[in-house]
């Protein structure tokens, strides 16, 4: 098994994208953008790849031990479903934001026909 080494400019780039990156991310995290589980799951952009380009024999390993030639080939795997729970729990708290904003609007309307009914009620009697 040949390990190819990636060039001095590919490690800088893609470890000062990584360092940049998180740095960005963990910012958003603080300011309460993002919760811990956001900042875990997008970082994991970064990690993966600096991981494979700064540890070039265990992207070796690894590619050797599921079967596939490339080793870039299981860092997009992995990035792919990294992406999908992303997008998998974004879907799920839009799902669940979409079922409060129905729930509140339901509740304003009750809300505003309870209080139509007080007015009534208080204009009939004075």
């Amino acid at each position: 098994m040949t390990t190819i080494l990636p060039s001095v400019e590919t490690v800088v780039v893609i470890s000062a994208f990584a360092l940049i990156y998180m740095l960005v991310l963990l910012r958003k995290t603080l300011q309460g953008k993002f919760d811990l589980y956001d900042f875990l799951l997008l970082s994991m952009v970064a990690i993966l790849p600096a991981g494979f380009a700064l540890f070039p024999r265990l992207a070796y390993l690894v590619s050797h031990l599921t079967g596939v030639v490339f080793p870039f080939v299981v860092m997009f795997g992995v990035l792919f479903v990294v992406v999908f729970a992303f997008m998998h729990n974004m879907t799920a708290r839009l799902h669940r934001l979409e079922r409060q904003n129905c729930a509140l609007i339901q509740e304003q309307s009750l809300l505003a026909l309870e209080l139509q009914a007080k007015e009534r009620s208080s204009r009939s009697v004075g």
